[in-house]
């Protein structure tokens, strides 16, 4: 009960400081500007280039997640400057010399950051269709919503692993810049694979960013073997995570 209650406690620091973070709140402007601006490039090229013209509300809506991917190159910068901040600031280490075990504070880092950033990347598709609701109308609110809250579900899921690869290389390098660079190369590499990697069938399923452009798109449905991508993933990088953190010497 004690460190669930200090859980909780860190839970309620943590979304104080991300409601007081102006380089989080910045981020959320430039993002939905950049959605907002681009939404019309979807009414013809939903799913890439002479793939589908849009015919409602709900297809800019899924387009936008397919293309999600450039997008999380910049989520995940983001969220290695954010949580660099706190390597950097020392602000990580004052919660372990206030009593706070480094397990409480691995996983009230995880949920507050998994959470934020999931968030951070919605803003996107959700200013498009706010956009674009204005040239196709909405005709089934419900319909829509729940169309929103499938496209959220399939967001976390499949950009939970991608934006744990930033937290990874955090905790790993405990230094802002460090972290930043190596998020945005390695973040953009997978992208590059992955965009090469279709045009010329190499391997891209064990990518969580392909498995959601299939599910997006309508060419497969959520499976066990999509599923699988994402837990492995996830899994992996968690436990490499902790293992970084519960022994790496802060400083």
């Amino acid at each position: 009960m004690k460190e669930v209650k200090a859980l909780i406690n860190l839970l309620k620091t943590e979304r104080y400081y991300f409601l007081h973070n102006r380089t989080y709140w910045w981020s959320v402007i430039m993002i939905f500007m950049l959605g907002f601006i681009t939404a019309p490039a979807y009414r013809s090229e939903i799913f890439g280039p002479k793939e589908k013209i849009a015919e409602n509300l709900t297809d800019i809506l899924n387009g936008m997640v397919y293309d999600s991917t450039f997008l999380l190159i910049i989520v995940s910068c983001i969220l290695a400057l954010v949580l660099g901040q706190e390597f950097s600031w020392r602000t990580i280490q004052q919660e372990i010399a206030a009593g706070h075990s480094r397990l409480t504070v691995f996983i009230s880092k995880i949920i507050v950051y998994l959470t934020a950033f999931n968030l951070l990347a919605l803003v996107f598709p959700a200013a498009g269709c706010i956009r674009e609701s204005i040239y196709f109308g909405i005709h089934d609110l419900i319909g829509f919503l729940s169309d929103f809250v499938r496209a959220a579900a399939d967001s976390f899921l499949f950009n939970s692993p991608v934006l744990l690869i930033p937290i990874f290389l955090c905790f790993v390098l405990r230094n802002m810049p460090r972290a930043i660079c190596a998020a945005a190369l390695l973040t953009f590499v997978l992208s590059l694979y992955l965009g090469y990697g279709m045009m010329l069938d190499l391997p891209v399923r064990f990518l969580p960013s392909f498995q959601i452009r299939q599910v997006i798109s309508g060419t497969e449905i959520l499976t066990f073997g999509s599923l699988a991508v994402s837990l492995c993933w996830s899994t992996v990088l968690l436990l490499a995570s902790w293992k970084t953190f519960r022994s790496c010497e802060l400083k």
